[in-house]
């Protein structure tokens, strides 16, 4: 499961990039609903990588980390399928702040105050 475990947190890195990206053409060509798709399906398959390599580790995370992924999945797919110039920038970016905001509670960097908070293990 370690495997997996690496997998989540490189895969999950690269796809920060992604949804940076989308926000970036968005602003510069307008929206590209099918880049935009599949940036949100592949934010999908690393949450349920993610769960995978959970289940199996039997490590202790904060409850916070899957409800922030939770959030930025149901942003980036309010927005996938829209021309809305807007739309997708303001979605897309929040669910970047929170893919963040994943990310921090439980990387080494992130803030202390977010660490213990709602510990669950599978």
């Amino acid at each position: 499961m370690e495997i997996l475990l690496k997998s989540h947190k490189h895969y999950g890195s690269l796809l920060l990039v992604l949804v940076l990206a989308v926000v970036i053409v968005a602003l510069v060509k307008g929206p590209k609903p099918v880049f935009q798709r599949i940036v949100a399906v592949l934010v999908d398959i690393n949450v349920v990588v993610g769960l995978i390599a959970l289940w199996g580790s039997h490590k202790s995370i904060s409850l916070l980390h899957p409800l922030f992924a939770l959030g930025a999945i149901g942003l980036l797919h309010a927005a996938a399928k829209s021309e809305d110039k807007a739309k997708v920038v303001k979605c897309f970016s929040i669910a970047f702040l929170l893919l963040i905001l994943t990310w921090a509670v439980n990387a080494s960097w992130g803030p202390s105050f977010l660490k213990g908070l709602w510990m669950i293990s599978l």
